[in-house]
């Protein structure tokens, strides 16, 4: 069946790879076959001739959405991960996991989405070496909290401060996806967040992305980002679809689904000492291999913060700087339906490039 939220992402795919390009001032946007600042790698390596060195690196993958049929192809891209990537840890930006692990004979109260939230985290354990940050999404977002902790939280590695995030309140009527917002206390904390690391170069980490602004309290947040130079990119899920934005000074870019179509990947971003030179791993369904494409994208930290890039020290990922909101249950919060037109809003905004 084809539900609104299949629509809504639809809508966002055909806006950002087809129609707003040629509209748009100072937004550049690229999905999967438009131009990116591409150099083919040199032979035998990951890393084009023309690239810094490599400092350290981290994986990022979104929207496993992991259901029976796709357990071994994970597994698979797990093992890709730990064996050809070697990344310092993995980013994963929700969506994740409808199974759920067998009931514990200990907790007779235990619901079906503290069962699915254990079961990614037994199957991270068996599948991945590679230590792995995870933030829930808007599909199975319950009883995060009781298993991998907090959804606001953030963390140094290697110079480079993470802001990871994730709504406190979401309504999903009718099939309507968009309709989360954060709660005061958040949103405390992330200002607090921010302006305590103001002279670390930032990056946040979302499952809705933020631009485009998909859910209701992108708008608000984006403004806030926008006071904070530092904040130099924006990791995002969600809508499936690879893309790249440049705005308010900042690189916002959308990250394929790795269990979905249209194209299976992840990424595989390369800190360097002047950025991040990020590339994109698709999974190839004649050859049934993960593939990295010649595809570079380049993201440019502030000159000014450079310096504070380094190779993080010791053989294990290390959370530096670690700092949370409150460990709290995500709230169904019906009285969310009756701003849903906030999303066609934000729609326009975005189409009318962003203009308040």
């Amino acid at each position: 069946m084809f539900h609104y939220s299949h629509f809504q992402k639809a809508v966002w795919i055909l806006l950002g790879s087809f129609i707003v390009v040629p509209l748009l001032t100072g937004v550049v946007c690229r999905g999967d076959s438009a131009a990116s600042p591409t150099t083919p790698p040199a032979k035998g390596t990951s890393q084009a001739k023309s690239d810094p060195p490599t400092l350290w690196s981290f994986a990022w993958a979104s929207d496993m959405h992991m259901n029976a049929s796709k357990v071994q192809y994970m597994a698979q891209a797990m093992r890709y991960i730990d064996t050809k990537l070697h990344p310092r840890f993995v980013l994963i930006t929700g969506d994740n996991n409808y199974i759920q692990a067998p009931p514990d004979p200990h907790n007779q109260n235990e619901s079906k989405d503290l069962r699915r939230q254990r079961y990614f985290k037994q199957f991270l354990k068996q599948h991945l070496k590679t230590p792995a940050v995870v933030l829930p999404g808007d599909n199975w977002p319950e009883e995060f909290e009781k298993v991998f902790g907090p959804r606001q939280f953030s963390f140094d590695c290697g110079g480079i401060h993470f802001l990871c995030l994730a709504p406190d309140r979401i309504y999903h009527g009718k099939n309507q996806e968009g309709l989360s917002v954060f709660d005061e206390v958040s949103r405390k904390w992330i200002r607090k967040d921010l302006h305590k690391n103001q002279d670390n170069p930032t990056i946040v980490a979302i499952h809705e992305p933020i631009y485009p602004m998909t859910f209701l309290d992108a708008p608000p947040l984006r403004k806030l980002l926008a006071k904070y130079p530092n904040v130099f990119a924006v990791l995002q899920g969600h809508v499936h679809v690879d893309l790249e934005y440049r705005k308010d000074g900042k690189c916002y870019l959308v990250a394929p689904a790795l269990g979905e179509p249209p194209t299976p990947g992840c990424k595989l971003v390369n800190v360097t000492p002047t950025g991040l030179v990020v590339r994109t791993i698709l999974h190839n369904k004649q050859t049934g291999k993960f593939e990295t494409q010649p595809r570079r994208q380049i993201i440019e930290i502030p000159v000014a913060l450079r310096s504070r890039i380094a190779k993080p020290k010791g053989a294990k990922f290390k959370k530096s700087n670690y700092s949370s909101a409150p460990a709290r249950p995500v709230v169904s919060d019906p009285s969310l339906e009756q701003r849903k037109g906030e999303l066609v809003k934000n729609a326009m905004m975005y189409f009318l490039d962003g203009k308040q």
